[in-house]
């Protein structure tokens, strides 16, 4: 299996699963990486800003939200599809990152973040010399 530069802490599945009596889901995240460091897009339906911790710690990102529901517990439904708990994933993040310097944005239930790499990890052009 090859390595890769960034690897998931822990495999989830995507459904919900039961854990001390709370729903937990995994989001879906796509991942990019340019010469300036990675762009991660999760997917965090029903998720509010203030409701979302992002942290980096020991070369892990990792992404915490809640949903919180949006009628009253009591509220009977014909159907409900919706799900509320708590989203969570982490990476490790196996280059040299910058982690004072990463940018979150959640617009419409995505979260974008930008992981900057350091000068040294930086893709450099290397200048040719004609002769």
């Amino acid at each position: 299996m090859a390595t890769t530069t960034i690897e998931k802490q822990e495999a989830h599945p995507t459904a919900p699963e039961l854990i001390d009596d709370s729903v937990r889901y995994t989001p879906l995240v796509d991942i990019l990486e340019t010469g300036d460091g990675f762009t991660f897009y999760a997917d965090l339906p029903g998720v509010k800003a203030g409701d979302l911790d992002v942290t980096y710690e020991d070369d892990t990102l990792t992404i915490e939200a809640k949903v919180q529901p949006r009628q009253p517990r009591d509220q009977e439904y014909l159907l409900k599809e919706y799900g509320v708990g708590t989203f969570s994933r982490s990476f490790i993040i196996n280059a040299p990152v910058n982690g004072e310097a990463i940018r979150a944005e959640l617009k419409n239930g995505e979260l974008k973040l930008f992981v900057p790499k350091t000068e040294a990890a930086k893709t450099r052009k290397i200048p040719i010399k004609a002769s």
